[in-house]
């Protein structure tokens, strides 16, 4: 079910045109902002090298978002968005039309880290079927944040005014070890969907109006940000890969809720990996090490493209919603 398409079209047209629209509430729908065809300056994002696509011209997400089933490419949304919801006041000049390039967005500024409080830990039961539960404080081991609140000295500020801190915050979460696929796949809620190996919670691809997050909302260069609940992640994070891998190589970077590993995956060439190499929930089945060792498992891959990390669940999420 595709959504927002003609939002997306009339905006292209109207920023074509030269045309000002009536600007937004403060936390209601983005409008071209002024400057819309400059380029932006700031803080520059840390992107992963080799990204296999044009980081130039990525598909924006708004459109490609369903409420009725998977599609590959999309984000199947167990909820429709509030179009009156937070978020960015108005898009940024990074986006032209159905495409944006995330070399031409920069990012909150500041370097916090938060080693001194940051923990993660994975701890495996004995019992049948075997369980993995992942504690973490929700801030990265690995990386740093932004500083947030957004400061209003901050270019991103602009754009975002995003009042919400990074606040370190114990939470375990309980998960399948040897996950399964379920009879059917099922939708990706709001709020985390899974956790990265730095213990930074990981969610969907969408902001609370169901647009694309990555595109629209200012992140920190490790592309995170918080909100009321937690730091989080909507996308890999070059942040907490690590060094590049290399051809032929799969890094776990971190879970989804339903079990299934996420992976950062290089070709021969050393590229990332496309949309057009995954299932319709961002997955597929191929040898990784898994669990210490290596096996033939289904997985779910990072991407520079929409939807990012899932676009759905292929196993069963078990895992209440985030407090």
């Amino acid at each position: 079910m595709r959504r927002r398409a003609a939002l997306v079209t009339t905006l292209t047209a109207a920023v074509a045109a030269g045309i000002s629209l009536t600007a937004a509430p403060a936390w209601g729908m983005p409008t071209p902002g002024p400057g819309a065809q400059t380029r932006a300056t700031g803080t520059p994002i840390q992107l992963m090298p080799k990204p296999g696509v044009d980081l130039t011209e990525l598909p924006l997400g708004d459109a490609y978002v369903s409420l009725t089933g998977p599609q590959r490419g999309w984000t199947w949304a167990c909820t429709a968005g509030n179009p009156n919801a937070p978020g960015a006041i108005h898009s940024g000049p990074w986006i032209q039309g159905n495409t944006w390039d995330i070399t031409a967005k920069f990012a909150v500024g500041g370097s916090v880290s938060w080693t001194h409080v940051a923990a993660y830990s994975e701890t495996t039961s004995t019992g049948s079927p075997r369980s993995r539960t992942i504690t973490t404080m929700r801030v990265p081991t690995v990386g740093t944040t932004g500083t947030f609140p957004i400061q209003r000295t901050d270019p991103a500020y602009e754009y975002d005014r995003n009042p919400s801190s990074v606040t370190p915050k114990s939470k375990s979460v309980t998960i399948p070890r040897d996950p399964t696929k379920a009879a059917k796949h099922s939708c990706l809620p709001m709020g985390a969907i899974g956790v990265a190996k730095n213990g930074v919670m990981l969610y969907n691809a969408l902001d609370a109006r169901n647009m694309d997050a990555r595109a629209h909302e200012m992140h920190d260069s490790c592309e995170g940000h918080p909100n009321f609940a937690e730091y989080h992640y909507h996308a890999g994070s070059a942040c907490a890969v690590g060094a590049d891998a290399g051809p032929n190589s799969a890094v776990l970077f971190g879970y989804a809720f339903d079990g299934f590993g996420i992976y950062v995956v290089r070709d021969a060439n050393g590229d990332l990996l496309s949309n057009d190499d995954l299932d319709a929930c961002h997955g597929r089945t191929a040898r990784v090490k898994w669990n210490g060792k290596m096996q033939r498992i289904y997985h779910y891959v990072v991407t520079q493209e929409f939807p990012y990390l899932l676009g759905c669940f292929t196993g069963t999420n078990g895992v209440p919603p985030a407090r």
